[in-house]
């Protein structure tokens, strides 16, 4: 069985999702259980955090990782893109 590698952009998605559904819920995770939940390993996990601020996508404010408007609203972009390509019959 082959397992497709993600690429940048769904790792990114992954990780704000993560995110996304936390502030939802009300909880702060720590960045070790998102890298856990996205399944990366934690030093790989802080470069593309890192990228993320970096990207004004996610802030840390007070110890704790805050989604800006631009992260959600990639994850919402990212959802239709998704949804629309299935669709289409382009993906699985």
């Amino acid at each position: 069985m082959k397992v497709e590698k993600r690429g940048k952009l769904q790792i990114y998605f992954d990780i704000l999702e993560v995110l996304c559904e936390n502030v939802e819920a009300g909880d702060a995770p720590s960045p070790t259980r998102i890298a856990h939940k996205t399944n990366l390993p934690y030093d790989r996990f802080r470069n593309y955090l890192d990228e993320l601020v970096r990207l004004s996508m996610v802030s840390r404010e007070g110890g704790k990782l805050v989604v800006s408007e631009k992260g959600f609203e990639y994850v919402r972009w990212h959802k239709r893109m998704i949804s629309f390509l299935k669709s289409m019959g382009l993906l699985p």
